[in-house]
Order: C-alpha cells, then sequence, then structure tokens
C-alpha cells in the first residue's frame, strides 16, 4: 500500500485576499484528514514583504519561500525542482497562471508527479489579464486535474478542451469554529460607529471585479435620508484611495469606515447589521460564508456560486452591477430582520473547511494510487 502524498502548494501572492486565505485554511485541515503539505511561496518581486509567506509562518504553517527575481527565472524552476525531488510521492497543486508556469516547469522529466489546479476565479478586465486567462487554459490541458468553486466555471474549461473527467468542483470552505455566533467582538467605539447606528459591513477586496465604488454609490442613496446609516469595509487593494476619495465627494465620508487589511474578521462580523457583497464576479467568496456562519443578514450578487450557496435561505440576491436594486436592498435590510439560524446550518451542512478538505484528499489520494500503478 502506497504512502499518502505530500502535496506541495504552489502560490505566487500579491497579498492577502480570499484564496490566500483558502489555502491558509485548507492545510492543518489537509493534516487532520492525514494529507501534509508545505506551502511554496513564490516570492513577488514588486512587493517588499512577502504578506502570504509571513501570515503563514505566523501560523506555524509549513512554507518555503521560493526565489523569484521576474518573468522566467531559472531560479524559480530549480528551487521547485528540489522541493518535488525531495518527496518521492509528491503531488503540485498551484494556485494562478504564474504557479502554474513554474510548477510544470518544474515537473519536466518527472512526469510520476501529478500537477493539479485550483481555479479560485477570473478576472479578465484588462487585455493583460484576459491574456493570462488564455495562457492558463492552455497550462490546465497538461494537468492531471482541474478544481473549480463554482459550477459556472466547468464550461469555460470544457470549450477550451479540457476533458470533463479531469474536472472537480470543490467548493470552499471555512472554520466553523473561528467564525460563530457569539464571538468575542470588536467594539463599535474602537472604530468611531455609534451604538445606535445601522451597519452594513463588507469583507472584500478594493478592487473592480468586487465593484466597491458600486456598494459606496447605492449606500449614498440611502445615507442621507437614513441618518442612522453606516458602511464598513474592511479590506484594501488598488481602489483604496479613489474609494475614500469617492465617498468625499459624496459627502458621506463621516458615515463611511475602512479598515484595510486584518487578520481578526471573525470579531469584525458581529458589527454587521447586514452583509453586502456587491461583486460583479465572483467564484464562492469565503467572506460570504463567513457571514453565513455568524447568522449575519445578507444581500449579496447573483453570481458564480452565490445563488446555489444561497438557495431557499432568507437572503437578498440582486443583479450584478444593478447599483439601484443594491440600494433598495439595503433600504430593505434596515427594516427587515428575518431568523436566520438557517444561514449558519447551511454552511455546517455544506461549507466546513473539514468537508473541503475531505474533498481534497480524496482527490490526492486517487492521483497519487493512479501514478503508482502507472510507474508500476
Amino acid at each position: 500500500m502506497s504512502a499518502d502524498p505530500h502535496v506541495l502548494h504552489v502560490f505566487s501572492s500579491a497579498g492577502l485576499y480570499g484564496a490566500e486565505h483558502a489555502v491558509l485554511n485548507l492545510i492543518p485541515a489537509l493534516a487532520q484528514a492525514g494529507i501534509s503539505s508545505t506551502l511554496a511561496c513564490i516570492d513577488n518581486p514588486y512587493l517588499d514583504e512577502q504578506p502570504l509567506y509571513q501570515r503563514a509562518r505566523a501560523l506555524g504553517l509549513p512554507a518555503k519561500r521560493i526565489p523569484c527575481a521576474g518573468r522566467l527565472d531559472s531560479d524559480t524552476t530549480q528551487s521547485l525542482k528540489a522541493l518535488v525531488d525531495r518527496r518521492p510521492n509528491a503531488i503540485l497543486h498551484v494556485h494562478g497562471y504564474k504557479s502554474a508556469f513554474y510548477a510544470l516547469r518544474a515537473r519536466h522529466g518527472r512526469p510520476h508527479v501529478p500537477v493539479v489546479s485550483t481555479l479560485h476565479g477570473w478576472v479578465t478586465n484588462t487585455r493583460a489579464l484576459w491574456l493570462y486567462r488564455m495562457l492558463e487554459l492552455w497550462m490546465l490541458r497538461r494537468m492531471q486535474s482541474v478544481c473549480i468553486v463554482a459550477e459556472n466555471m466547468q464550461q469555460p474549461l470544457l470549450d477550451a478542451g479540457i476533458p470533463a473527467g479531469r474536472i472537480r468542483l470543490i467548493e470552499n470552505g471555512i472554520d466553523t469554529d473561528r467564525f460563530r455566533v457569539g464571538a468575542d467582538a470588536l467594539a463599535r467605539d474602537e472604530i468611531g460607529i455609534p451604538p445606535d447606528a445601522f451597519v452594513f459591513g463588507a469583507m472584500q477586496r478594493l478592487s473592480h471585479e468586487k465593484n466597491p465604488l458600486g456598494l459606496l454609490d447605492a449606500f449614498a442613496r440611502i445615507a442621507g435620508d437614513v441618518p442612522r446609516a453606516r458602511l464598513v469595509v474592511v479590506g484594501d487593494g488598488p481602489l483604496r484611495g479613489e474609494f475614500e476619495q469617492h465617498a468625499r465627494d459624496h459627502r458621506i465620508a463621516d458615515k463611511v469606515r475602512v479598515l484595510g487589511a486584518r487578520h481578526d474578521p471573525e470579531r469584525i462580523y458581529p458589527l454587521f447589521d447586514c452583509y453586502v457583497l456587491a461583486s460583479l464576479t465572483e467564484g464562492l467568496p469565503l467572506a460570504l460564508l463567513e457571514a453565513m456562519a455568524c447568522e449575519r443578514p445578507v444581500i449579496a450578487s447573483a453570481v458564480g456560486q452565490i445563488p446555489t450557496v444561497l438557495e431557499d435561505l432568507p437572503a437578498r440576491l440582486v443583479e450584478a452591477g444593478d447599483t439601484g436594486a443594491l440600494s433598495e436592498a439595503m433600504r430593505e435590510a434596515m427594516h427587515r430582520r428575518p431568523p436566520l439560524p438557517a444561514m449558519r446550518q447551511r454552511v455546517l451542512a455544506r461549507y466546513s473547511v473539514a468537508r473541503m478538505a475531505r474533498d481534497y484528499a480524496g482527490l490526492y489520494r486517487e492521483l497519487g494510487g493512479r501514478h503508482v500503478e502507472q510507474a508500476a
């Protein structure tokens, strides 16, 4: 009987966002399922610090820095090869097109090493990002398995010639002990929120696909005639400066708090009277699951896997990019407080990190066993 595989999670990161947190959650849960892992963090040469590697180390997770000085860095390939060669039962699990590129180069001459990719979601709002997506699709055809977090991600893969048998839906999961009702909450006065305020909250990257300016426009439509309304946004990103200026232009900056990136989101969800997700595109956002586990009322765009997650639950779905519908849903949320235990029950039943780890562990063992048989 062959030993369980050792998984090398290869990740090139620009910060700590949803995909990064998904992997940070997954590694210790995999250990509970009997699968050992190492997080191979490819250096981002444009950052002074490497936040994913630093966060992994702070959490006590096994992590290695992989040097990368820029495009086509042979040292990056050689460092990954060395990691693979130290693990005769290695599986390369890549997250993103850059990690896929270097992993496939490192696997060259090692056909016994399976490569798995997880697609956390595509952003193609620039020509460069669209070209990277085309490159990634080409590379995915050379992998043993492609995991998706949302059902609507399957058809583009089929269209690109990836066999259906290689595509696996593995939905994201969260730590339901960490995100729960009754967690130690941040005091409202710590962030300048009045005790009687109605707080709309968002946990998101401040980037185009997350639609932060649309969220702010929707909030502005009710902020003027609802004095107790407040908006709290947790996250950072390239649109932060524009977002804060937009709030000043709307003359509602005193009603908006931008807290930046934080490592204690479980303390912030309890502040939200309503969680709002205004994204234009999504796969399966962790923040939605976290808010649900904390039994928060939810307003969300009907994109990606979100309608499936929220099916038959007391949540409000709106068309992506419809500022008027989003604003109206926010206004109604201030007067309607449905029972919410069903939100947490849905997460416990389908979206726990333990379930996600079991699904991945099954895939790894299947691939590891298959390649042992081929080598025999």
